[in-house]
């Protein structure tokens, strides 16, 4: 196959990766795109860019062996013409020698100057010789070296090709047969750790929404009754029910990481598997971020000097029975340390295993959820900060979208993006639910649950 045919379907492949990879760039950016057609855009997109790389190889495959019959005719040339010159070279010494021989021994009778012209004669002829040999053996190196050269070239330029870096003979060091420098290195699969806390995210109510803006109507419960009624009297007419909207207006939240080809190709790691886990952590965050200020958010704090007084107070009074029972404890870690250190009247500790999961804490029967002491707004390292609410009422998580993707540049930079694109709104569904409690620098931390002091 010619050159030219081959870089001429290479400039259409081009002009066909260009339009695919715009028209999945418009595509991603609407916001009523179907995921399977993204990704099935995307492959497109990956194909094209494998075929442009593939044609790629096969052209610079081709200019190299091409540019290696040139050389090959080219050294076979120069070796037939200095053969040619070798040899007539060794005739015009030989004649160059009978000549001579004539010359000098005139006399064939004498026997002294036929022994003189004998020896004159062989060594002239020997001298010859060893020019000549001399000559070819130099030519001989020569055209070695420059075989050799032509050989290293060409096993450089096809490593660069299949494996994208080039190898060199190494002097004087530990070496593989390639040529590559042996380094004794051994790197290890990453170990991650962990985070320390439960995520909120799994905690709250989610809703799934199609639209940017919109709203959750919640019908509130009723205390009226029914009226008497007489024979043939009208009926009397209850009040309106109560119903409250929950507005949402979603946010886009993205987050991406870039990694270049060179990274992939200097090491065997997968790290777009690696990358790709990095970005869920960045999602859980987030969601934490967002779900601890929608339950502080207005709300204002109980200083408390008792936690365990505050919180019965919480779930026997201010929450309805039916929400109290629904109730999750959420604590900062300091809090958590304070009551754990709590024991009730029959000297128990109050902070009990959860034996319904098998896993977490419970106090007065109440899961407890432990989170950072910094995660609560403006607070710090040390702070005892408690949230009581039934959770899945008192935030709402309304989401529209999440896409996670990999996204490559146009081959002018030599990069890879991996990228997260989220669309949600976490909101204060029931602020009248959520009960803050602060501890203060009094805090008691030995009181007991049943006296509550």
């Amino acid at each position: 196959m010619k050159i030219e045919t081959l870089q001429e379907e290479l400039a259409k492949n081009e002009a066909e990766l260009k339009a695919k990879t715009i028209a999945s760039r418009s595509l991603l950016d609407k916001e009523d795109s179907d995921i399977a057609e993204i990704k099935r855009s995307v492959d497109e997109v990956k194909e094209l860019r494998s075929k442009s790389d593939g044609l790629r190889e096969k052209i610079e495959a081709l200019k190299l062996l091409s540019e290696e019959e040139n050389r090959a005719s080219k050294t076979d040339s120069k070796g037939d013409s200095d053969k040619e010159d070798g040899e007539s070279t060794i005739d015009s010494t030989k004649k160059q020698t009978k000549s001579s021989k004539r010359d000098d021994d005139p006399d064939d009778s004498d026997d002294g100057g036929s022994d003189d012209g004998s020896s004159d004669d062989s060594e002239l002829e020997e001298d010859s010789k060893t020019k000549t040999k001399n000559k070819r053996g130099s030519e001989k190196v020569k055209t070695l070296t420059k075989d050799k050269e032509m050989e290293i070239s060409k096993r450089d330029m096809l490593s660069v090709l299949k494996n994208g870096k080039t190898t060199r003979d190494v002097t004087g060091g530990i070496g593989l047969s390639d040529g590559s420098v042996l380094i004794p290195q051994d790197i290890l699969n990453v170990e991650h750790e962990t985070h320390q806390f439960p995520r909120l995210g799994s905690l709250v109510r989610t809703v799934s929404v199609k639209h940017t803006t919109g709203k959750l109507p919640v019908m509130w419960d009723t205390d009226e009754k029914l009226s008497d009624h007489s024979e043939y009297g009208a009926t009397t007419k209850n009040n309106m029910l109560k119903v409250v909207p929950i507005n949402w207006d979603l946010q886009t939240k993205t987050g991406a990481y870039v990694y270049s080809q060179d990274l992939l190709s200097d090491s065997d790691y997968d790290w777009q598997s690696e990358l790709a886990q990095s970005l869920i952590t960045l999602r859980d965050n987030t969601d934490d971020d967002l779900i601890i200020k929608a339950l502080t958010d207005g709300v204002t704090a109980v200083e408390a000097t008792d936690l365990v007084a505050a919180i019965k107070t919480a779930l026997n009074m201010t929450l309805k029975p039916n929400d109290s029972a629904a109730a999750s404890i959420v604590l900062s870690q300091s809090a958590f340390n304070a009551l754990d250190q709590l024991k009730d009247t029959q000297g128990r500790p109050l902070v009990q295993p959860d034996l319904t999961k098998g896993t977490g804490s419970t106090i007065l029967g109440k899961t407890v959820v432990v989170i950072d002491d910094t995660l609560f707004p403006s607070a710090k390292a040390g702070d005892v900060n408690i949230i009581i609410a039934p959770l899945q009422k008192a935030v709402i998580n309304f989401k529209n979208n999440e896409i996670t993707g990999k996204f490559m540049d146009t081959y002018d930079v030599w990069y890879q993006q991996l990228g997260i694109y989220l669309r949600e709104d976490v909101v204060q569904a029931r602020k009248d639910l959520i009960v803050n409690i602060k501890g203060t620098t009094n805090t008691t931390s030995g009181s007991t649950a049943g006296t509550g002091k």
